[in-house]
């Protein structure tokens, strides 16, 4: 058990930090999101509630889905005018369907399920990372804690996100895969699918042999359960919006949030460095550098050491595209950066060689920076 004692105080004081958002007033509803500035009317089972609203402050995201997690059905007709793009926000329905479900369609208990519902996935990530990273070196438990600890991972607790219980379901779909559970793995993309839409491409994940050998898990076989797992998280997605577009008109959230390739990550370290020469040191602009640095050197890193049988580092790779990719929007706020990147943080931090002890803690530390701002938010 010994073993199991480090990770064990890093989980007391998750705890701690979890501790600091609760009050017997509000309960954990400051995990929702909600901001006392933000002008958009409540649906009516929200107005009914006392939860707690950040001072000074228009909110974060988690807001729209908790109003979702109280009336999955949308039917609300306060809806439309809540949620800002409530089509967009009404694809990751997973979420707020089941803290409604696990709180029985009652309001209150809903609205607390839904703010907890990161900080269990975040237990399970953690437990699933063992998988990968077993425990017994001092290695391994800085490889742990750089990705539960992460500022993605930290982000999408703090704010009842989607980031991380979709990034925990990819995890389950390569544990499934690896194990031969194939139909349990196909439902756990199917999943992530109604979590975050951007999961899609994780039906690649089914075309990677894995450590099977190519002739047990032949390219044909692959490319069959690659085009299965793509048309069940597709049909169920799909299914879905068709429901969602018979209550809202369909609009996408923002054509800055993806654009060319580098151009966002350039205007984004551009802009941080302008803001830093002007008014001087700001820990959002200096962290989003460090940021933005960090997981392009994680990206390179994978792409320099190729382990295409891996579906840890497919995923990995996966993500690390589509975060060369990510727009202005998202760098505003480079924690969203983070979020979104959160599978290839989990890549790189498992398949970093320590062979090499100073490049291995050099690299770790140095690409791992923001997890003592996503720490020292939570403050």
């Amino acid at each position: 058990m010994k073993r199991f004692l480090p990770h064990s105080i890093a989980a007391i004081f998750f705890l701690a930090l979890l501790a600091s958002k609760f009050d017997s007033k509000h309960g954990f509803s400051e995990l929702a999101g909600f901001g006392e500035d933000y002008e958009l009317p409540q649906i009516s089972a929200l107005a009914e509630q006392d939860i707690y609203k950040k001072p000074n402050s228009t909110g974060y995201d988690g807001q729209f889905y908790a109003q979702i997690a109280l009336d999955p059905t949308l039917r609300d007709p306060l809806f439309e005018e809540a949620i800002d793009h409530p089509s967009y926000r009404a694809r990751r329905i997973l979420l707020p369907s089941l803290s409604y479900a696990l709180g029985l369609g009652k309001p209150t208990a809903a609205l607390q399920i839904h703010s907890l519902f990161n900080a269990f996935c975040l237990a399970a990530c953690g437990l699933l990372l063992l998988r990968w990273i077993p425990p017994g070196t001092p290695e391994n438990f800085a490889r742990w804690l750089c990705c539960v600890f992460s500022m993605g991972a930290l982000e999408s607790v703090r704010y009842s996100l989607a980031d991380l219980p979709s990034a925990t379901l990819a995890l389950g779909t390569i544990y499934l895969l690896d194990k031969s559970r194939g139909r349990l793995a196909l439902f756990a993309n199917t999943l992530a699918a109604l979590t975050k839409e951007t999961t899609l491409i994780n039906a690649a994940l089914f075309l990677v042999p894995g450590s099977q050998r190519l002739k047990q898990f032949p390219l044909r076989k692959r490319l069959t359960a690659g085009l299965v797992a793509g048309i069940c998280a597709s049909a169920a997605l799909g299914a879905w919006m068709l429901y969602v577009s018979s209550v809202f008109p369909l609009t996408i959230n923002s054509s800055s949030n993806i654009g060319l390739p580098f151009a966002g990550l350039y205007r984004g370290i551009v802009d941080s460095v302008q803001q830093l020469s002007a008014n001087g040191f700001s820990d959002r602009y200096f962290f989003r550098i460090l940021a933005i640095g960090g997981l392009l050197f994680q990206l390179v890193y994978l792409l320099a050491k190729p382990a295409p049988q891996s579906r840890i580092w497919a995923l990995g790779i996966l993500y690390g595209i589509l975060f060369l990719t990510l727009g202005d929007a998202v760098w505003r706020g480079y924690w969203a950066g983070c979020r979104i990147a959160l599978p290839l943080t989990f890549a790189f931090n498992i398949l970093l060689s320590d062979k090499r002890k100073p490049f291995f803690w050099s690299a770790l530390l140095l690409t791992n920076l923001t997890l003592v701002h996503a720490i020292v938010r939570w403050l």
